[in-house]
């Protein structure tokens, strides 16, 4: 683990798999999503040994500091900090979930620091109404102490029932993983989620290409959203994951980590 400090004297925790990175080197970088930090690439590292892989704590998780603001900007600003730091000039971005909702804002701010931006179980689109409603819940549940319970409940949702059922260590591991962050971290994120912006015009201005990878069971990004945010880039790319809820990396590692690859192969040819 390093750690790289911001301007504001936050620090950002980051992680190294793969490949030695190098000056020059176009780095695939990983973001992981809500209730989670990086350990979440464990399932993918062994695939990803042959390329330079950053993998990020976005701030409030893991080893990051919380974010001084909670919205979705100062995530992405952690991401350029790195970036910076570590004297990348371009890396292909991919994040999961809340992540893919960071490489969003990323892509809106910093568009030209990108070969490629990979939205891992993730869209283009503002929270709705309902959606808002429910995150405004988790949030008194965490003031009121509960954060544990708030976790436990929010894993189970994640995992396509079969696997779920399957794979109780794993589903379990998830849990004990959201239980480590802070309730303050994890409010933060509903907060920057609630109040993200819409970046259909974001993916509609790409001058890169950008992958979907998806699964086919999710129903926190239904295919059908999923489908029309795709038609928005130039040029897409796009996964779908069989029998595969909202955790690929862990319901279908090896097929993630071969669209992650392709991904990248393609977007590093076209620098």
């Amino acid at each position: 683990m390093k750690h790289i400090f911001l301007d504001n004297g936050r620090k950002v925790a980051i992680y190294f798999i793969g490949k030695k990175l190098t000056p020059g080197a176009i780095p695939l970088v990983l973001i992981h999503g809500f209730c989670e930090d990086a350990s979440l690439w464990n399932t993918l590292a062994p695939h990803l040994t042959e390329i330079p892989v950053v993998a990020i704590d976005l701030p409030g998780f893991g080893g990051s500091d919380v974010p001084e603001s909670p919205v979705m900007a100062e995530y992405a600003a952690a991401v350029i900090a790195v970036l910076d730091q570590l004297a990348v000039n371009r890396c292909v971005l991919v994040g999961h979930s809340l992540g893919g909702y960071t490489a969003l804002a990323f892509a809106a701010g910093w568009g030209d620091r990108l070969a490629g931006l990979g939205l891992f179980h993730a869209h283009p689109y503002p929270d709705h109404a309902d959606r808002k409603a429910v995150r405004m819940r988790g949030i008194a549940m965490l003031e009121a102490g509960k954060r544990n319970l708030f976790v436990a409940q929010l894993f189970p949702n994640l995992f396509a029932t079969a696997f779920a059922l399957k794979h109780p260590e794993i589903l379990q591991k998830m849990v004990e993983t959201g239980q480590r962050q802070s309730a303050e971290g994890i409010s933060a994120a509903l907060l920057a989620m609630m109040s993200r912006l819409d970046h259909q015009e974001t993916l509609r201005t790409t001058s890169y290409p950008v992958l979907f990878l998806l699964g086919d069971e999710d129903g926190l990004v239904p295919l059908t959203e999923a489908w029309k945010a795709a038609l928005l880039p130039d040029f897409t790319s796009i996964t779908i994951l069989p029998n595969v809820a909202h955790m690929g990396m862990f319901e279908a590692p090896e097929a993630s980590a071969a669209a992650l690859l392709a991904f990248y192969a393609l977007s590093k040819s076209k620098y």
